[in-house]
């Protein structure tokens, strides 16, 4: 590269600390910059990659809760969620360096393999901890170069349209899957009198969430290379991307609203499946009715964010997601899983939009040659966020069902106690939280509004 460029993408990185973005200034029109024959390998490994995460995402905490306990579960998503996306920006910066194919390859292949063991880790905790430690490494390094790997044959304008499209229909793949799988347990139980066994159950689940990864697998065997490594230089480290004002903001405010949002991820399996008693096809049912908001959500989420603008769509999804906590107090009262269905639709419908513009709002304040870098950086720090708020959470519910109990309550009074109490301040927590996304600033260009 010439002396020319270098200087030029210096300078750039220089100029990161005021509040202007790594904005390109090309104006093609066109939505996808690659050969249509490419772009239906997108559609099979996006479809293959967001329906196992669907299926893994609704299905794990149920799984584990039959296994460990509260304090385990919120120290085990923790761990999760820490491992998934504390090597993301690694390998965000790499593949920027080095190409996106190779990471992918290894990140799907590996996910396929700790999936296929996850079946098997009901056996002990500590399996189960190391198959989840494996499947969470494997996230971090397909995650981040995925996304970035959009990131390159997409414009500022249609890239939340598009990612919406693929996740909507790995969405909709997924929860077709699951309604299958819901259909074909109900059966065997009502009408065959064939009741099986949660581990075998839930090893079906599993054996089908491979099988969409390793579909990814093979489809990206197939992909061309989208970054060639004679063309990049070395990204930003994670300081000077830190200097990038606009994203810095976002980083914050994320990372205190992931904080808002893991508080629940401990205690809701607790809720249906300890307190509630669902059976696996009403949790696949409710898992279905989130996914489909979800997709819903993304897809039209997705075009909404392109028309006027990232900011007011990240506002929205997250002020309106204080009510899913709330949502589950009623369920517990009347010990009806009903309510449990509302929490879904309103957690889908917020949750589909919101994470198709994080993703693209960390690839808009990036320039050609760092969006792995940022794009794993928000994963990182999000997941961090997401690790603290399930960590705390699942002790502290599990010390205040303890402290119940000292003072008389039964273990089922205790916990239902506990559920009330923490929900409400979830509710508060999650209210406060959203205030922040009021000091991001708009990554989409005003000349890009329709």
């Amino acid at each position: 590269m010439s002396d020319e460029k270098l200087e030029s993408i210096n300078n750039s990185d220089e100029s990161n600390d005021d509040d202007s973005m790594e904005i390109s200034d090309n104006t093609e029109e066109e939505q996808v910059k690659t050969e249509p024959k490419q772009k239906k390998l997108f559609w099979l490994i996006s479809t293959g990659s967001n329906s196992s995460d669907l299926i893994l995402l609704n299905f794990f905490q149920y799984f584990a809760a039959n296994i460990v306990t509260l304090g385990i579960l919120g120290y085990l998503t923790a761990i999760r969620n820490l491992l998934k996306a504390l090597f993301q920006e690694t390998f965000g910066r790499f593949s920027d360096r080095r190409g996106r194919k190779v990471l992918l390859i290894i990140g799907f292949f590996l996910s396929f393999i700790a999936t296929v063991l996850l079946a098997f880790s009901y056996k002990s905790q500590v399996m189960l901890i190391i198959v989840i430690t494996i499947h969470a490494f494997a996230f971090s390094i397909s995650f981040p170069v995925w996304n970035a790997t959009i990131g390159d044959v997409t414009e500022i304008k249609g890239r939340t349209t598009f990612i919406g499209k693929l996740t909507a229909i790995g969405q909709g793949v997924g929860v077709a899957l699951m309604l299958i799988l819901t259909g074909l347990f109900y059966i065997l139980k009502n009408s065959y009198g064939i009741e099986l066994d949660w581990r075998v159950e839930y090893g079906i689940v599993f054996a089908v969430s491979a099988f969409c990864l390793l579909l990814s697998a093979i489809g990206v065997l197939f992909l061309e290379e989208t970054r060639q490594p004679e063309l990049i230089q070395q990204p930003p480290r994670l300081l000077t991307a830190f200097r990038n004002k606009p994203f810095r903001n976002f980083i914050i405010a994320n990372s205190f609203y992931g904080i808002a949002m893991a508080v629940l991820w401990p205690i809701y399996p607790v809720i249906q499946v300890t307190v509630l008693g669902m059976e696996i096809y009403q949790l696949t049912l409710v898992s279905a009715i989130y996914a489909i908001c979800f997709a819903f959500s993304g897809f039209f989420g997705g075009r909404i964010a392109d028309r006027i603008g990232r900011k007011p769509v990240l506002i929205v999804t997250r002020f309106l997601l204080f009510t899913v906590s709330l949502l589950y107090i009623p369920a517990v009262i009347f010990n009806a899983w009903g309510y449990v269905i509302l929490t879904n639709v309103v957690s889908g419908l917020c949750n589909g939009a919101f994470f198709i513009v994080m993703n693209a709002y960390a690839l808009d304040c990036s320039s050609e040659d760092t969006k792995g870098s940022y794009s794993g950086l928000a994963q990182v720090s999000w997941g961090i966020a997401t690790s603290v708020g399930a960590l705390v959470a699942g002790f502290i519910a599990q010390a205040i069902v303890n402290n119940a109990q000292a003072s008389g309550l039964t273990e089922s009074e205790a916990t239902r106690y506990m559920i009330i109490v923490t929900t409400i301040a979830i509710g508060i927590l999650r209210i406060l939280a959203s205030i922040g996304y009021f000091f991001v600033k708009e990554s989409l260009p005003a000349e890009k509004f329709e």
